[in-house]
């Protein structure tokens, strides 16, 4: 596991976008290019081990992407790292059908921590990731607004010395 290049992804669940759940709006199927084109610069890179949180969003994108890249090159493999065990359990919407299936998927699941406390363990799943990853590819935008777990993640790449691939999603 130590000799294979590790990537992690960070970004936004759907209502933190101007399109929502329209995945076939223009602007999300640019940033779904976008994100595949990182997701490929990152296999030709050499990387190979790829960690998603498993939220809703960027990370359901990134996943479904990888998997479909493992398709054609087994050497990829998929890390789904949850931040409790029964993450996104309760969804009965289209993501959660989705979800479940990326996590049947996955070659591995790390369960980061108990649950006690949602909001910190959001906080060690991202820490977990950045900690085990060599680069990232985070979706978010400077011009963004508020607080956010993809820009606090960011901000901790940012200060992990991670290699750190950003797409400004409002300028694509």
């Amino acid at each position: 596991l130590n000799m294979l290049k590790r990537c992690a992804f960070s970004g936004h669940r759907p209502l933190y976008f101007p399109w929502k759940e329209n995945e076939s709006d223009p602007a999300c199927v640019r940033l779904k290019a976008a994100l595949e084109e990182e997701i490929d610069k990152a296999v030709a890179d050499g990387f190979s081990y790829f960690i998603t949180g498993g939220a809703e969003g960027v990370d359901t994108w990134a996943a479904e992407i990888v998997l479909d890249r493992k398709k054609r090159n087994p050497e990829i493999t998929l890390e789904l790292a949850k931040p409790f065990a029964n993450y996104n359990s309760c969804l009965k919407n289209d993501y959660g059908d989705r979800l479940r299936a990326i996590e049947a998927s996955a070659d591995h699941v790390t369960v980061v921590s108990d649950g006690a406390d949602e909001a910190a363990d959001y906080i060690l799943r991202d820490c977990y990731m950045v900690d085990a990853s060599e680069r990232m590819i985070i979706v978010y935008d400077d011009d963004s607004k508020g607080p956010s777990g993809t820009k606090d993640a960011l901000l901790y790449a940012r200060s992990s010395g991670v290699e750190i691939r950003q797409i400004q999603w409002m300028h694509l």
